[in-house]
């Protein structure tokens, strides 16, 4: 298992990798959200296997996680995970490569103990994982991003089904007890003290043998990415679930009370500055009519534009004085140059 440095917020994308490749997590997903003609209850076994898939010119495309799955009828699937934090247009052209590169693997050392050929080989299957915070508006068909010849799809286009989950914003299909959909609670939290009922079921579980990696990938995931989201950037970083749940059970309140209070801060800068920014636009009209009265029309424009790029009342204040003095709006529009 890799390991991380937990004094330093990990990435999204690195955050959510440690679910893909944990076994426990692949089955809920799928028990969760089954991918069509694949669901957990056919999956007999289940072994990581290389996500380096490299291709025939050696240029290597990396999936985030590859599981060869064993069914309870003796096939064998591949599946492929993406992980993704932003959306990503060429996600259908990226999953195409992965695909097609794994299956010509496959066809070059075929798992011939099991039956298959160079020309039979497993199903390959793939699924885009989407834990960022903006829609994921992605085509979910290959050819749906070519264009198709007069008259319809054009048969040269390659086709294939470019499936994702949006953990935002996937159903709630219910069930306390299945961590992908925990998780996906998690990702739709919209107040500092929401994540402490998404999270509490957890601790069913916490101290379960065999359950380590999952419970500080979880760990890590509030501490790191879902409290960020909501706004909280101080809170303590740590891969221990029993800890993170006993803090999320006594700070949310005291997070919430400073994000109000910094709201309200930053509102009272906003108005003085807003309050300030419009003295100014007073103070530069009243400079401008009084320059139409003494020098006619002919510089108002000019000293507008000088007028727009000065912020000091003071200096607006002492233009002022410079009408009363300057004999001509010329002169009036040099001494503001040198400004």
């Amino acid at each position: 298992m890799e390991s991380f440095d937990f004094g330093m917020r990990l990435p999204r994308d690195a955050a959510f990798k440690r679910f893909v490749h944990n076994a426990a997590f692949i089955r809920h997903l799928l028990r969760a959200h089954p991918l069509a003609g694949l669901d957990e209850g056919q999956i007999a076994e289940m072994h990581p296997t290389s996500a380096n898939i490299v291709g025939p010119d050696l240029s290597q495309r990396l999936t985030d996680a590859a599981w060869r799955l064993t069914l309870r009828d003796g096939s064998l699937v591949w599946l492929l995970l993406e992980c993704q934090s932003e959306p990503d247009p060429t996600m259908p052209f990226r999953m195409l490569q992965a695909v097609a590169t794994m299956c010509l693997k496959l066809s070059r050392d075929p798992p011939v103990k099991r039956g298959y050929t160079a020309t039979h080989m497993p199903r390959v299957r793939h699924l885009t994982l989407y834990s960022g915070r903006r829609e994921w508006r992605v085509a979910t068909e290959v050819s749906e991003m070519i264009e198709a010849e007069e008259g319809g799809l054009g048969a040269d286009a390659p086709r294939m089904e470019c499936p994702t989950l949006d953990f935002r914003n996937w159903p709630d299909p219910g069930g306390d007890g299945n961590m992908a959909v925990l998780l996906s609670r998690l990702q739709r939290c919209a107040t500092p003290e929401a994540p402490c009922k998404a999270a509490e079921p957890l601790g069913r579980w916490a101290s379960e043998p065999g359950r380590a990696d999952l419970a500080s990938a979880f760990a890590a995931w509030i501490t790191q990415v879902a409290l960020h989201d909501l706004g909280v950037t101080d809170a303590p970083v740590s891969d221990n679930l029993r800890e993170v749940l006993d803090m999320l059970q006594t700070e949310p309140r005291t997070w919430a009370d400073r994000m109000r209070d910094e709201g309200r801060q930053e509102g009272r800068q906003e108005g003085r500055q807003e309050e300030h920014e419009a003295g100014l636009e007073r103070e530069r009209r009243l400079l401008l009519r009084l320059a139409r009265i003494r020098f006619g029309g002919a510089p108002v424009g000019r000293l507008a534009s000088l007028l727009e790029g000065i912020t000091d009342t003071d200096l607006l204040e002492e233009i002022g004085q410079w009408l009363l003095i300057c004999d001509s709006g010329d002169a009036l529009l040099a001494r503001v140059r040198q400004c």
